[in-house]
């Protein structure tokens, strides 16, 4: 019997990629409060007076399997979806969806659980929410060629 390991949850690692990657060359953005919703430690609620927030989510479907040849290897895609949430301004919004996109393109290849992380594409907010700015980013986390056999055999 072999040790046990923990199974890798997608939107933790990508909480840490953003806690330690934050506007690490400019200082104009303010790190946020970046919630982990499937942590399930933390509440989803969040105050917007505490500073701007992104709360990490799990997209539906949250994992896709692709298999290749044999069906021995294949590929997976983890999709999560990123809520940005600010009251200061529009642009602050847009300086957030930023530096996320930033972070995916400069650590694309940075993960160590995931080969690939990418920025899909960013669904700006529009209804009227009276001093609140708000948007969603799709990301992946990719990994290729991996086999999916999951017996010890």
């Amino acid at each position: 019997m072999g040790v046990y390991t923990a199974a890798v949850i997608p939107s933790t690692d990508v909480k840490g990629l953003l806690e330690d990657n934050w506007d690490i060359q400019e200082g104009n953005v303010p790190t946020p409060q970046i919630i982990d919703h499937n942590d399930g430690t933390v509440p989803i609620r969040f105050d917007t007076r505490r500073g701007d927030v992104l709360v990490i989510k799990v997209d539906a479907p949250m994992e896709e399997e692709t298999p290749i040849g044999t069906w021995i290897y294949g590929h997976r895609r983890y999709r999560l979806i990123m809520e940005l949430t600010t009251k200061i301004s529009k642009v602050r919004l847009w300086d957030m969806k930023n530096e996320v996109r930033r972070i995916c393109h400069a650590k694309m290849h940075g993960m160590t659980n995931f080969q690939r992380i990418q920025y899909m594409n960013f669904h700006e907010n529009t209804e009227e929410n009276h001093g609140l700015w708000s948007g969603r980013i799709a990301i992946e986390l990719v990994n290729n060629a991996v086999l999916l056999d999951t017996t010890n055999t």
